[in-house]
């Protein structure tokens, strides 16, 4: 076989392989989806009919079911990362998990609504922050603290779908919808 027919024979493969994740609900390719109101609510709203809370590592697990490969889980211990001091309140092991599309952008719908400041009462209203945009740079830091400190907790998670079976078909169902 030629080298330009191996090439294509690769391409072909790679294009069906994003249509059948794409087909699965996985791989949006579009980390700013996390950024809409109503989606962060339909995540929520997967992991609590299934009566558990709204905790960080269920929704970076959710996010790693609907974005496949592209995402890793990430996570670091208070103690160990004294740089967030969005989460400088907790205490000894306590952290905060979240994931990371293409080593680029930081997809968090659990911080969506939590206050940026308390006693005002303002939300941070986003779910999405760029690794590479300096504009992002200082929230980043406040939140997630120093990217060494972070440790990656991909292969540890459990699946969304073994956690939520009685929902996560909804939760791909309605991903499937809007990207």
């Amino acid at each position: 076989m030629k080298e330009p027919e191996k090439k294509n024979i690769n391409m072909n493969l790679q294009e069906q392989i994003s249509r059948i994740q794409s087909m699965m609900g996985m791989g949006s390719k579009n980390p700013f989806i996390y950024d809409n109101p109503k989606f962060v609510e339909e995540i929520e709203n997967a992991i609590e009919k299934d009566g558990t809370s709204f905790i960080c590592s269920f929704v970076a697990s959710a996010v790693k079911m609907l974005e496949g490969d592209d995402v890793k889980i990430y996570g670091f211990s208070v103690d160990k990362n004294p740089d967030s001091e969005f989460f400088s309140d907790e205490e000894g092991d306590e952290g905060h998990h979240f994931a990371v599309m293409n080593d680029r952008y930081i997809i968090d719908p659990w911080i969506y609504n939590n206050y940026q400041d308390y006693e005002s009462k303002i939300n941070f209203n986003r779910s999405v922050f760029d690794l590479q945009n300096k504009d992002d740079k200082k929230i980043i830091k406040y939140l997630y603290g120093n990217k060494n400190n972070w440790v990656d907790i991909t292969n540890s998670m459990k699946e969304f779908k073994d956690l939520f079976p009685r929902t996560y078909n909804e939760l791909i169902n309605y991903h499937r919808n809007i990207i």
